[in-house]
């Protein structure tokens, strides 16, 4: 096929099995391969994530070894460049190792919670730059620093309008989400950025209305616009593979009835628009999601494409028949098994979750350490996928 051809046959593989309507033409495989693609491809994690040349090799080498149908990351998961202009960061390279690491930084102190629900804007720049950044907390932020992280900033736009552009025209891979604004749950912000894991944890129990006004107060600047930008989208766009992406964290820690408080009035909301346009959307849910499956039982079907990261494929399948999913190929499979076992978890999977469609094959979790997977099984996978299903 020529390359448009191909993409163009890629995205209605992937529209074909997250609408459910349809059989696919055969089961789509997505890669879901993060920093696992720098180390496979010959680089130090720290070379690749500084230099955006680089960081395009890294990708092509991906992308010509490895016959995928879509590339989820395309080298910006880890953006460390432009936090590094003010001196700051919440990443650590770890090149002997091979790791990179994310430290549980607040920006927001008990007793500060106040200051924020008043004026997250204003809160934003006098107090959470100074927990984030050294030189903001000294007064010793200058005008060139200022202008570095401006251009950095837009080299990382260039660069990635440049991979976005590459991936479909040079590769045919299906384009991932359609741009229909972004809903920022107030309660996953806080658990990523604003509290932490630990300060979220304790605010929830100390002091729940505060949690409330918390949420309130971001939603207000981050998630509300971002519905009302879905609000406005005309519907279903057949050029990508999927309408809208939503990826959670906050859960992880959240009980059902803090679920019921703080997280699911957000997401329903969005999960509403999305179907009342008929639109589609992939659901990544970190760890275990399975205690909250029951909410998504009544939403039509080929609206949500539930991707699991540490629960049973099969077993949910027999929950949400009304959810495609994607996934089901374990990373511990992939780094430990041999190629034969690989193949066969693949077999298993494209013949009793995709016989009728509604499946999509990727790993359950992002692929980020050299253990993580095996080049030969990789491959062995891929080939298995467009040879067999």
């Amino acid at each position: 096929m020529q390359t448009e051809e191909l993409r163009k046959y890629r995205t209605k593989l992937f529209r074909d099995a997250s609408m459910m309507k349809t059989k696919p033409d055969r089961v789509p495989h997505m890669s879901f391969f993060v920093t696992w693609k720098i180390l496979d491809a010959g680089y130090k994690l720290s070379e690749a994530m500084h230099d955006y040349d680089i960081m395009e090799k890294v990708v092509r080498y991906h992308l010509e070894h490895y016959d995928f149908d879509a590339l989820f990351e395309w080298g910006g998961r880890n953006a460390v460049r432009i936090p590094e202009a003010f001196g700051g960061g919440t990443y650590i390279i770890n090149d002997e190792n091979e790791v990179v690491s994310y430290l549980d930084k607040a920006i927001c102190d008990r007793g500060e919670e106040d200051e924020l629900i008043a004026n997250p804007m204003k809160f934003f720049y006098e107090k959470g730059m100074t927990k984030k950044y050294p030189c903001w907390a000294e007064g010793s932020v200058t005008p060139a620093m200022v202008q570095k992280a401006y251009d950095e900033n837009n080299a990382f736009i260039q660069f990635a309008m440049k991979m976005l552009r590459m991936l479909p025209e040079e590769y045919g891979m299906a384009k991932m989400t359609a741009p229909n604004g972004f809903c920022y749950c107030g309660i996953d912000f806080m658990f990523n950025t604003i509290l932490g894991i630990k300060g979220l944890s304790y605010l929830m129990r100390r002091d729940p209305g505060k949690v409330d006004a918390m949420v309130e107060a971001l939603d207000e600047l981050y998630f509300n616009p971002g519905l009302e930008a879905l609000k406005k989208a005309p519907g279903p766009n057949m050029d990508y593979a999927f309408d809208y992406d939503i990826t959670l964290l906050a859960h992880t820690i959240l009980n059902q009835k803090q679920f019921e408080r703080w997280l699911w009035p957000d997401l329903k909301k969005v999960l509403d628009v999305l179907a009342e346009k008929g639109m589609t959307v992939r659901l990544f849910m970190e760890g275990s999601s399975k205690r909250f499956w029951e909410y998504f039982k009544d939403y039509p079907a080929g609206v949500i494409t539930m991707h699991p990261e540490a629960d049973d494929v099969f077993e949910l399948r027999k929950a949400l028949p009304n959810c495609a999913i994607l996934g089901g190929m374990p990373v511990q499979l992939l780094g430990k098994g041999t190629r034969e076992q690989c193949v066969e978890r693949a077999r298993i999977l494209c013949n009793e979750l995709g016989k009728d469609g509604g499946f999509i094959l990727s790993q359950d979790k992002m692929v980020s350490f050299r253990n993580d997977a095996q080049p030969e099984n990789v491959k062995a996978v891929c080939d298995y996928v467009l040879e067999h299903t």
